[in-house]
C-alpha cells in the first residue's frame, strides 16, 4: 500500500470510532508507531482537524466528515459474499438492515463495477443449514447500546413452560446456529443466557439499567468454553 492510500485509510479508521491509538493503526498497516506519528502530522498540515487525548488516542474533531468513500473491488466482493450468507440467515432484522446498508454502498460504485458484482452475486451459492428462526436481534442490540430493560416471554428448553422475564441485556453472540443474549435476569437475580429463537414476545420497557462496566465478552466466552469442555 502506498502512502497516499494509507493516509486515506487512516482517515477512515479515525472516523470509525471515537478514539484510535497509534498502535492500533500501526498494527493494521504493519508499520511502526513512528511512521503513524508522521502520517498524523501530514494529515494535520493538510488541514484535517485531528485531536489527541493524552495517553488514549487520536480523534477527528466533531463535525468533520469525509466525502463519500469509494470502495475497492476487493472490499465490494467481500460485502457481496457476506450479503449472500446473510440472505439465508434466519435473523430477519440483521438481514434487512445489512441489505439496506448494501444498497447505499452500491450507489457509489461505477456502472462497470455494479455489473461485475451483479454477475458475481449470481455465481455465489450457500447451502442453508437448518436453524430455528429468530426475530429480535436488532431490538436487543438497541437495548444493549441504550442500557434499556426488556420484558420477554421465554420458552423453556423442553417447550413445556413459558415464563415472563425482565432482563438487562449485556451482550449477544452467535454460535453458528442461533443467536443468544447474555443478560441479567431480574427473576433469577443472576446473569443468564437466552436464545433468541425461544423468545416468543419482546417489549422495550423504556426503563434504563446501570450497565456493568466490568463485563468482558472475551472473558465470558472463554469461561463458558471451559465449562463446556
Amino acid at each position: 500500500m502506498n502512502r497516499l492510500d494509507r493516509l486515506t485509510s487512516i482517515l477512515i479508521q479515525l472516523q470509525s470510532k471515537r478514539l484510535t491509538t497509534a498502535r492500533e493503526i500501526a498494527k493494521r498497516f504493519e508499520v511502526t508507531n513512528r511512521t503513524i506519528y508522521r502520517d498524523i502530522q501530514t494529515l494535520r498540515l493538510a488541514g484535517v482537524p485531528i485531536g489527541e487525548e493524552e495517553g488514549k488516542g487520536y480523534f477527528l474533531v466533531e463535525g468533520y466528515r469525509l466525502p463519500p468513500v469509494m470502495f475497492t473491488m476487493e472490499e465490494a466482493r467481500a460485502l457481496i459474499t457476506t450479503h449472500k450468507i446473510l440472505n439465508y440467515h434466519t435473523e430477519d432484522s440483521l438481514k434487512q438492515n445489512y441489505e439496506s446498508a448494501l444498497f447505499k454502498i452500491k450507489a457509489v460504485l461505477s456502472l462497470k463495477a455494479k455489473d461485475k458484482l451483479e454477475f458475481l452475486n449470481s455465481r455465489i451459492g450457500f447451502q442453508k443449514p437448518w436453524a430455528p428462526a429468530s426475530l429480535y436481534l436488532d431490538s436487543i442490540q438497541h437495548a444493549i447500546t441504550e442500557s434499556e430493560k426488556l420484558k420477554i416471554k421465554y420458552q423453556s428448553r423442553n417447550e413445556a413452560q413459558i415464563t415472563e422475564r425482565i432482563i438487562h441485556p449485556y451482550a449477544v453472540y452467535f454460535s453458528g446456529a442461533v443467536w443468544t443474549t447474555i443478560a441479567f435476569c431480574e427473576l433469577r437475580q443472576s446473569l443468564r443466557e437466552f436464545r433468541l429463537d425461544r423468545i416468543k414476545e419482546l417489549k422495550l420497557l423504556q426503563i434504563h439499567f446501570q450497565p456493568d462496566k466490568t463485563f468482558s465478552m472475551e472473558h465470558y466466552l472463554a469461561e463458558r468454553s471451559k465449562r463446556l469442555f
